[in-house]
């Protein structure tokens, strides 16, 4: 990635799509557009904003303020909740635990993971089934439940019953019927997860007085979140209106800022989705740097589906493979995360 560089943004890349048409009648004109839309969005770049999705900005606002209310609590608070000793891995992932590249330093972020709130004795939960757990928060002496576990909850559920209608969207803009990801969707114990995330202000470049320690510090390839692909099949992110963003252009090798946008989603193909359309949808790279003197805040919401739903072309459905050898939604997973967690040392 060494040779990558980054350009002004272009919004040719990163469209916007307001989707109020297809959620208000989807069998109307003014629908099969905005399903046009998508299908060009997926099949270049895997990104578009969201716009019109019927979420009221006050729960945005709300679920921001309750993350910048959590990542400022004393670190010792924080780590009571670290997510690598929690069911399920629900809770607090601490700064700079995760890297997607053995070769960099860690990525610059912490978050806070929340998802469907199962209760320890679920079988999913008790047969230790990915991401599968209760919810975990902070005392309530700590952080009120006003000020944090409200906002989160009340988020976690609207944009989960909007990620449903987004992936409805999706399958419009596939030949394989309305009802292809019926499957994916099924059943109480789907993988939905809720990650809040703060970005540090990013380290200056070191001074020639600087301690070796500072300048190892500083390099400048710890980045927020380094460079990767999304490992399920879509995401819904809200951003502060800090910029950071950036997606890869595959026709350039260049990497293109996505500014925020007020109220709007941004939405992107995730590995999984990628893999279901043999790569006709694009789950595309992507990073993060926070270049503001300032903390940023977003909130990525990513749908991952049924654990046991298989992760072949959809073309192929049809095709019996012996079980041992399908790969599934839940390895594929876990295989991913170990992966990015492995990097760092943290388990």
């Amino acid at each position: 990635m060494g040779s990558l560089v980054e350009v002004d943004a272009s919004s040719h890349l990163v469209p916007v799509v307001d989707i109020a048409p297809f959620l208000t009648d989807p069998q109307s004109p003014e629908a099969g557009a905005v399903v046009d839309a998508v299908r060009q969005a997926c099949t270049t770049s895997g990104f578009f904003a969201i716009t019109g999705h019927g979420l009221a900005q006050q729960l945005q606002r709300d679920l921001l303020a309750a993350a910048r209310a959590f990542f400022s609590l004393d670190l010792d608070e924080k780590k009571k909740l670290d997510a690598t000793r929690m069911v399920g891995r629900r809770g607090y992932d601490v700064l700079a635990s995760q890297s997607y590249h053995a070769d960099v330093r860690p990525d610059l972020k912490e978050g806070f993971y929340v998802g469907h709130d199962l209760p320890a004795h679920d079988p999913h939960v008790r047969a230790g089934r990915f991401f599968m757990g209760p919810n975990v928060w902070p005392d309530e002496g700590v952080l009120a439940p006003q000020r944090f576990r409200g906002p989160v909850e009340a988020y976690f559920d609207a944009v989960h019953l909007l990620s449903l209608k987004v992936l409805q969207l999706v399958a419009c803009t596939l030949p394989y019927g309305a009802g292809v990801f019926d499957e994916f969707t099924a059943g109480n114990h789907t993988v939905a997860v809720l990650r809040l995330l703060h970005y540090p202000p990013a380290p200056a470049s070191a001074s020639p007085s600087s301690s070796p320690e500072d300048q190892q510090r500083q390099r400048p390839q710890q980045l927020g979140a380094g460079a990767h692909t999304d490992f399920g099949a879509i995401t819904l992110l809200l951003q502060d209106e800090h910029a950071g963003l950036e997606v890869l252009d595959p026709k350039t090798s260049r990497f293109v800022p996505v500014d925020p946008i007020p109220d709007a989603f941004v939405f992107n193909v995730g590995d999984m989705l990628s893999v279901w359309t043999d790569g006709l949808y694009k789950s595309s790279v992507h990073r993060v740097i926070n270049k503001a003197p300032t903390d940023r805040y977003s909130a990525a919401f990513f749908y991952d589906g049924a654990l046991d739903c298989p992760l072949t072309p959809l073309h192929q459905a049809g095709k019996v493979q012996e079980a041992e050898n399908v790969l599934t939604v839940e390895k594929h997973l876990l295989r991913r995360i170990l992966e990015s967690y492995g990097n760092t040392g943290t388990k």
